[in-house]
């Protein structure tokens, strides 16, 4: 199983714990959802926050905009494979499973799959997969990060900018006798 995110969904998050520290110089935290695709791999989608209580190293989200968080996106999604993802950011701190982390992450312990996501503002991260039913196991997984935007793509001032300032060696070529002259190639013996 595989584990991924957009990039404007990843961007998204980042930029919500960016937000926090700048404002508050607190940790914030979220929810998403996570689609199961055809490849039985896992994609987190649509990250939002909720009403929320931050400080500096915690974060809690409000219980009833939680529920009607679950609610609303269970009638969305109601007719796709899904689970829930709960974020958070470390902002700072290095990007790790706190004992609350780890507190939090057990009160998903009733269904039978959940994820986990902790960032920092270093776009560090650990992505946590944990298996509740039949047999419990956590395991932190490579989250892969997919972008709509072709990276071989060169922005257009960068291609302005070779353009202004580059040119293009020019190479000379003699004639002798018609031919090219390679003297400059050729080996010692003629050929």
């Amino acid at each position: 199983m595989n584990v991924y995110i957009h990039k404007d969904n990843w961007d998204k998050i980042i930029n919500y714990a960016k937000a926090a520290y700048k404002t508050e110089k607190c940790e914030i935290g979220g929810m998403s959802v996570v689609i199961k695709d055809p490849d039985d791999d896992w994609i987190i989608e649509n990250p939002v926050i909720l009403k929320q209580e931050i400080g500096s190293t915690t974060c809690d989200l409000d219980k009833d905009e939680l529920a009607t968080y679950y609610t609303h996106m269970a009638m969305k999604y109601k007719d796709i494979e899904f689970r829930f993802c709960w974020w958070h950011s470390h902002h700072t701190m290095s990007a790790f499973w706190s004992g609350t982390d780890l507190s939090s992450i057990e009160e998903y312990s009733d269904g039978d799959l959940s994820f986990a996501l902790v960032v920092n503002l270093k776009e560090e991260y650990k992505c946590r997969v944990s298996v509740w039913k039949p047999v419990q196991m956590h395991e932190d997984v490579n989250l892969e990060i997919m972008s709509d935007i072709d990276d071989t793509t060169i922005p257009a001032e960068i291609l302005t900018e070779v353009k202004a300032k580059c040119e293009t060696r020019s190479y000379k070529t003699t004639y002798v006798n018609n031919h090219n002259d390679l003297s400059l190639w050729k080996q010692p013996d003629g050929s």
